[in-house]
């Protein structure tokens, strides 16, 4: 009877649309969810005569359910503050890997493994393109994006450039110096050196430069038969550097103890000679029981009853670390025409491989840092590209999907580039659950490229996509497929009283 399934497929029909909003509810709080709605069809009709006048005479069979559609508009913005989160900004979705299957969702929030693979909350692989020293190649297949562990160390980067900004005074008096430096260097193991750069007008235009390197020497120390031996080594050929400032305590001669000051050093001065300073500094104190001694480029301290204090600082040996700069009558530097190479420092103390430094005297546009004008002499700037070792310590993504690893040194390391995704046709995507889809074959096949282009859209870090449900939306049609159900249901209970009816009829 025709009275009765009618209005059952009212009541199936709206017990779907009440499953879709409330489906939609529970999820106002869901990353990147995007709501739902059902439409509706009729179904066939039976003809069931004519009218005199010859129009078909047809009564409906009910409703179903016609299809079910995804509002795919953009969320609203949650700021977390979290540089793992992401959010999408436009077309597209994020690429994951589950299994041997390709997923593709809106939830950005991301987090790293044990093994330093980017993965989704759930555990999925997030996947990209790859980077080779510091390069992203988007040419290259799409793989799972690894990042470093928590702890694990980059290794350090000897400098090899270095530049000043400096300008140089044009009124100063021939024989006038003045200290550019010191610009921190870098060697291969990661320890840290001074480069000092000093000047010295020799004439019209004309100014000399000289680039010292400060190695701080640390001593080795033993003790045999009561006599205390300190041994500092300095590299072949080095010098020992002003800001040398050992000083040695010791047992004075009419009792009680007595401590030498730092001797004077002058730039380039021997170990000899620094040797020969320390002890006459020794005599004059009345210490008793200690001598210095230098054999070659080591400087030894024996002695009983003695302590140091302060820092032997050696210049390590270097080449091509002298020369002459020439400006013209506008203050512009016009000799050397180009950058300074082949400026070296051996004999490191940590044993370190030598230092091969270019001096960067011209930038990319041509401009020299180094100028002459009739104002005092001063440094503004200075840069070099090495930097000691660090640990990871976390990544950002930018705005591109490019994701950069930080390290503890402040340095950061390119290590992939996010990979997007879009379809021809989002309403036929599969709802996979877990805020993820899956392309089918009304939605085509997705095309993969990367943030900004293609029209795919940009990305926000410490970001996510809210939920884009509209509760006032919602509750209204909430009280729409209410109403269609009951309606549905009123029209059972009253087919249902005059099937009553007729069967009382009958008896």
């Amino acid at each position: 009877m025709s009275s009765f399934s009618i209005p059952l497929t009212g009541l199936e029909a709206s017990t779907e649309a009440l499953d879709t909003i409330a489906n939609n509810l529970s999820n106002m709080n869901t990353t990147a969810f995007k709501a739902q709605d059902v439409t509706f069809s009729d179904l066939f009709y039976q003809q069931i005569g004519a009218t005199t006048s010859g129009n078909p005479l047809q009564i409906g069979t009910g409703t179903q359910v016609a299809s079910t559609s995804t509002d795919f508009s953009e969320g609203g913005t949650d700021q977390t503050g979290n540089t793992s989160d992401v959010m999408l900004n436009g077309n597209g979705f994020f690429v994951v890997q589950n299994g041997a299957s390709t997923e593709y969702t809106r939830d950005g929030s991301f987090t790293q493994n044990a093994a330093g693979f980017l993965t989704t909350q759930s555990g999925l692989e997030v996947m990209g393109f790859p980077a080779a020293n510091g390069k992203v190649n988007t040419n290259a297949p799409l793989g799972a994006i690894q990042l470093p562990v928590v702890g694990q160390v980059q290794q350090p980067s000897a400098s090899t450039t270095f530049s000043l900004t400096t300008n140089l005074d044009a009124s100063a008096a021939v024989g006038t110096t003045f200290e550019g430096g010191p610009v921190t260097m870098y060697d291969s193991l990661g320890e840290s050196h001074s480069a000092d750069i000093n000047f010295t007008k020799t004439g019209t235009n004309t100014w000399s430069y000289s680039v010292s390197m400060a190695d701080t020497v640390n001593p080795a120390s033993s003790t045999t038969a009561g006599t205390t031996t300190d041994t500092y080594t300095l590299g072949t050929g080095a010098t020992v550097d002003p800001s040398t400032n050992l000083t040695i305590t010791g047992s004075a001669t009419g009792g009680g103890t007595a401590t030498i000051a730092a001797p004077t050093i002058t730039a380039g001065e021997s170990l000899a000679t620094y040797a020969s300073d320390l002890n006459s500094a020794l005599t004059t104190a009345g210490i008793t029981g200690v001598t210095v001694t230098q054999t070659g480029n080591g400087l030894t301290i024996s002695g009983t009853n003695f302590s140091t204090s302060g820092n032997v600082v050696q210049d390590a040996a270097g080449t091509n670390t002298t020369g002459t700069l020439t400006f013209d009558a506008n203050g512009n530097l016009s000799s050397p025409g180009g950058n300074l190479a082949g400026i070296q420092f051996s004999g490191l103390t940590d044993g370190a491989s030598n230092l091969n430094l270019t001096w960067n005297l011209f930038g990319t546009n041509g401009t020299s840092s180094i100028s002459q004008t009739a104002s005092a002499s001063s440094t503004t700037n200075t840069s070099q590209n090495g930097f000691p070792s660090g640990t990871y310590q976390g990544f950002t993504i930018g705005a591109d999907g490019t994701i950069s690893a930080q390290y503890s040194n402040n340095q950061t390391a390119t290590v992939g580039q996010l990979a997007l995704a879009n379809v021809t046709n989002t309403q036929g995507l599969t709802v996979l659950g877990g805020n993820n889809y899956a392309t089918t074959q009304a939605s085509g096949s997705a095309s993969v490229g990367v943030a900004g282009s293609a029209g795919l859209g940009t990305l926000d870090d410490g970001a996510l996509e809210g939920s884009n449900v509209n509760i006032s939306a919602e509750f209204s049609d909430l009280i729409v497929a209410q109403q269609s159900y009951e309606a549905s249901s009123k029209a059972i209970t009253t087919f249902d009283t005059i099937s009553q009816d007729t069967i009382n009829m009958i008896h």
